[in-house]
């Protein structure tokens, strides 16, 4: 009887190894970019998803905002379910930090749970999700971390005002002053960002100049999340800036959007 030589064994092995799915892909490390096909450029897939309601003429509506929840995966679980209770929410806005340590598993977790959601979502850019390798794995997953949509005569600007992480001195502020424009043909114009200007990542003039541009575009309300506690504040003047909580809270905030205010509910689970 012929025996085959531990050699011959070994080739075949490692044949059977790299020819056995040609879908599989090798990690070698958790913060290598590896995303998934059907996790790619989810916040214009779930944009499209809106469509054509986000071109219907305005009639007020609802967004539900959550935030920061890396680490609260049990508690993250809870408030989608909470969130699938409503009929009356028309997509959801995260405030980011999706991760804690900005891997590609991570980033993967999150979108497992987000997916469950019965409406779409538009995930920001948190300053947790831009360590390592993170921010490449963000906008591979998300999409540009700057931009801005249109819903129903509403458009939503979307600010990616990390610094130290991305290690930056300044966010694009040129940008976010152009995309804060309103040329008569919305009800509103509302920002979001992860970090409220307040934060230590913000420099005085930073800090200042954000508001500043706020005040000159003739913006009511600012939304962040990276406090993980509900607050709401004047700390400049006129302009409302309102932090989202996270999820171990037990409270969901909703944007209940009119066309002459925009009112805010706070409800407990």
């Amino acid at each position: 009887m012929k025996t085959s030589s531990p050699f011959a064994i070994f080739t075949a092995i490692l044949v059977s190894l790299f020819t056995s799915s040609c879908e599989e892909v090798i990690e070698y490390s958790p913060y290598q970019n590896i995303v998934p096909k059907k996790w790619k450029n989810q916040n214009i897939s779930n944009y499209n998803a809106l469509l054509p309601a986000a071109n219907e003429v305005f009639e007020p509506f609802k967004v539900a905002l959550i935030a920061d929840t890396h680490t609260y995966y049990d508690e993250f679980e809870k408030q989608v379910k909470f969130i699938n209770s409503f009929t009356d929410i028309d997509f959801v806005i995260h405030l980011g930090d999706v991760t804690l340590s900005a891997n590609s598993r991570e980033f993967e977790w999150y979108s497992d749970i987000m997916n469950k959601l019965n409406v779409p979502v538009i995930t920001i850019i948190g300053n947790h999700d831009c360590l390592g390798n993170g921010y490449s794995i963000y906008t591979d997953m998300f999409g540009e971390s700057n931009f801005y949509f249109e819903y129903r005569d509403v458009k939503f600007v979307i600010f990616d005002d990390i610094i130290w992480e991305k290690h930056i001195a300044d966010p694009d502020f040129t940008w976010f002053n152009n995309a804060l424009k309103n040329d008569g043909s919305y009800k509103h114009v509302i920002p979001f960002a992860h970090i409220a200007p307040w934060d230590d990542q913000f420099s005085m003039g930073n800090e200042l100049y954000y508001n500043y541009i706020l005040e000159e575009n003739h913006i009511s309300l600012s939304v962040h999340g990276h406090d993980h506690h509900y607050k709401w504040k004047q700390p400049y003047g006129e302009v409302n800036y309102m932090t989202v909580p996270s999820p171990d809270k037990q409270e969901l905030i909703i944007l209940d959007i009119h066309a002459e205010a925009v009112q805010v509910e706070r409800l407990n689970y």
